[in-house]
Order: C-alpha cells, then structure tokens, then sequence
C-alpha cells in the first residue's frame, strides 16, 4: 500500500540544498519511541573508557559480564541503570576478548573493508569545537580532520567514487566548522558546534 507522505519527499534532490519536510503526523503507536543508544565493539576497555569518559564527560552506567563479552555502557552523568530506558545518548561498547586478533574497521575506512562499508561515526554536539580538539589532543588522541579544513579526502568517501563531481560549497561550509578525532579502535568521533555558523558568517 504506498501513501503520499510528505515528510519523505520524492528525488532527485537539487545539490546544495537542504531540504526540510513538514514534520511527519504523530502516530500513537510510536509516540514513546527514541533513538536510545549506539554499540560498538572494543578492543581494551581501558582505553575507550579513556576517551569516551575522560574525554568527552560520558559516566560508566553498568558493566556486564555475559560470559564470551563484556558490555560497558556509558551515557551522561544523570543517567542511571533505572532510566536507562528512558535516556537519550548512550554508547554501548562490547568487548569480546576472542576478537583480539581481528581487525575492526571504520565505516570510512574502503580500503580495509572490501566486503561492506557501513557505520561512519558518532557525533558530539560541543559549545567550542576548537577548544574539545585542544582537550582530545591533550589526552593523546589523533584529530583527523581540524577545524577550517574541507577536502575531499577528509570526508569519508572513496574519490574513485566521485566520479569528477565536486562537493558543493554549502556542504565544505558546514564541514568547515566541525573536526574528527578518531577512538582507540579507529572509529571516527565528530564534534560539531552547537550552533552552526551559515554562509556569509564569520
């Protein structure tokens, strides 16, 4: 059965624009529903409570042991085991200890993962993007792509795959003002101002 839904507009989409539909009807059915966390897999808990909690100020929520992984799940520092399933923001990380010798890749990563490309990153919203790149540098961590920076090369997709077409200005704009950082296992971490300057500011 195909309906007319005008949240969800037909392509193709002109580039350079974003496109903002009517927000989508409420639906009793979905009304309690939100998007509540994130896993990823881990290769030394230490290091990725390192950079999750030292860096970025989420909290350890629990620590479960299911035998073959553990599971750590993190979230903000108001966030208990009894809330959990009402919470918003949570990173779930198992650590398997069988996987020790296999290779996790990014979802940027097209060279090491021929079989598949999916996950890219996770996002952190952040007052100062310069200021979270000096704490991130500070505890060691490989900034991947500074502030003021847009290359292609930076974005996450396969220049093969471009195919000679350009990545319009608008979009170089925003990226402009956003970093990556990546975690101990090589995933990357995005932090993007709260407020996004548009063009013509700053």
């Amino acid at each position: 059965m195909s309906t007319v839904n005008a949240n969800q507009p037909s392509g193709p989409y002109p580039a350079g624009q974003h496109i903002i539909p009517p927000a989508r009807p409420s639906s009793p059915a979905t009304a309690e529903f939100r998007l509540n966390h994130l896993m990823l897999r881990i290769k030394d808990p230490e290091k990725s409570m390192r950079f999750y909690n030292d860096c970025f100020g989420l909290h350890v929520v629990f620590i479960f042991n299911a035998g073959p992984w553990t599971i750590y799940y993190l979230g903000p520092r108001d966030v208990t085991i009894a809330s959990l399933g009402t919470s918003k923001g949570l990173l779930e990380l198992y650590h398997i200890p069988a996987d020790s010798a296999l290779l996790y890749t990014s979802g940027n990563d097209y060279a090491n993962a021929p079989s598949g490309i999916g996950f890219g990153h996770i996002g952190f919203t952040v007052p100062d993007v310069a200021k979270a790149l000096q704490r991130m540098k500070y505890f060691g961590y490989e900034v991947i792509k500074p502030l003021d920076e847009a290359k292609e090369s930076q974005m996450g997709i396969p220049l093969e795959e471009m195919e000679g077409r350009e990545v319009v200005e608008g979009y170089k704009h925003v990226f402009r003002q956003l970093a990556f950082v990546q975690d101990p296992d090589g995933y990357w971490v995005e932090l993007v101002p709260q407020i996004v300057r548009p063009p013509g500011d700053g």
